[in-house]
């Protein structure tokens, strides 16, 4: 099992946001800024605090912090609270905790419960990531006639060939269609 805090703050910190760690009423948090995002990660034990708390978290934390945020300027159309716990919830909760993303007030939110990988953090924070992944453009998948031939090939097997060849006639092609039905 990973540690939630410090898989928090590397992930973050790997993306290239500024980390440093904050609390609050005994709760771990974790701020964080780049040039266009600033928020609070906090960290609960279960996912019952983690729903009867993440209101009155968000509240102290904006309150605590509302000089800086003040300061913020553009920032602070993009401030996130993130409300996270290791612990696994049940379906009646995860509706709950979709409730707390779909909450537009005050702070942008992102809720995940059941992190316990490194892999489950970065699932959870990708809306704050750089894209994770880089498309292959030399892919099977990006060479069209091939795709095409496949698809032929799927729907009119013996006309697959000379479908795309231009030597064939289209009236050829007709026929041989015409031969498969």
């Amino acid at each position: 099992m990973t540690d939630l805090k410090s898989a928090v703050q590397l992930v973050l910190q790997e993306a290239g946001y500024q980390t440093w760690p904050a609390s609050v009423d005994g709760l771990a948090a974790i701020a964080f800024e780049d040039d266009a995002v600033m928020g609070f990660a906090c960290l609960f034990e279960d996912v019952p605090t983690m729903l009867s708390r993440w209101r009155d978290v968000e509240t102290i934390l904006l309150t605590r912090h509302a000089q800086s945020l003040q300061k913020a300027g553009q920032k602070t159309w993009n401030i996130y609270s993130l409300f996270l716990c290791s612990g696994h919830a049940n379906e009646v909760e995860l509706r709950q905790i979709r409730w707390i993303e779909e909450d537009l007030e005050r702070t942008r939110k992102i809720a995940a419960c059941g992190l316990t990988t490194r892999d489950d953090v970065v699932t959870a924070l990708l809306p704050l990531l750089p894209l994770q992944y880089q498309p292959l453009l030399d892919s099977e998948d990006l060479d069209l006639t091939r795709r095409l031939r496949k698809r032929i090939a799927t729907i009119a097997p013996t006309a697959a060939n000379a479908a795309l060849d231009d030597a064939v006639s289209p009236a050829e092609v007709v026929r041989i269609l015409g031969a498969e039905i």
